[in-house]
């Protein structure tokens, strides 16, 4: 079996990311960091897209939105969910995940129950292989925006992991006026050639 590699210095380049976030995200991020290192002590705390956190595989990691922040579970799956609070990814069939919009929003026994789950998860071996196909498919609004915009074929360039956050960003909007407020930000970044994990996610 292949050794799994981790970011040597994943732990700073995850400070440099909290230390850049507006205040309210920080202070979540800063205690979702916390709360997910001391959910075991051989827990590794490494850097994929944005602050990952793996033990016998990966568990889940966070990100900073424009008004939340979410803690993604990469099994989560296979999370009992007893309380009822994980959000399903669109477009990704074993991920679960959490939106915190305020520090105070976040129960640390709680999660601290659902992060050990997912931890006995992965040492049992419970883990969702992958599919081959990595094709990502947008929406006919979102491609004709790109295409119009003249970076359709610099998004489809993207690594399978960017595009698929790109279009999960966008088609999590609830309303429609958000939905196309995301496409044209996504456009702008896209443009200048800016990942969704860059500074913080708009």
């Amino acid at each position: 079996m292949a050794t799994t590699k981790h970011v040597e210095d994943a732990s700073l380049k995850v400070t440099e990311y909290i230390d850049n976030l507006p205040d309210w995200s920080n202070k979540i991020c800063k205690r979702l960091r916390k709360i997910i290192l001391k959910s075991d002590p051989k827990i590794i705390e490494d850097w994929k897209w944005g602050p990952n956190y793996y033990l016998e595989g990966m568990i889940c990691g966070f990100g900073a939105f424009q008004k939340h922040v979410s803690l993604a579970f990469f099994q989560g799956t296979f999370l009992k969910d007893k309380r009822k609070i994980l959000q399903i990814n669109p477009g990704n069939l074993h991920n679960r995940h959490l939106k915190f919009r305020d520090v105070k929003e976040i129960n640390e026994d709680i999660l601290l129950e659902y992060l050990i789950e997912a931890i006995d998860n992965n040492k049992k071996g419970k883990i969702l292989v992958q599919a081959k196909d990595k094709t990502v498919i947008i929406a006919a609004d979102t491609k004709l925006a790109f295409k119009s915009a003249g970076i359709l074929n610099y998004f489809e360039s993207l690594a399978y992991s960017h595009k698929k956050e790109y279009n999960m960003w966008i088609e999590d909007a609830k309303k429609e006026e958000t939905r196309k407020s995301r496409i044209e930000k996504a456009i702008a970044k896209l443009a200048s050639k800016e990942m969704m994990h860059d500074k913080y996610k708009k």
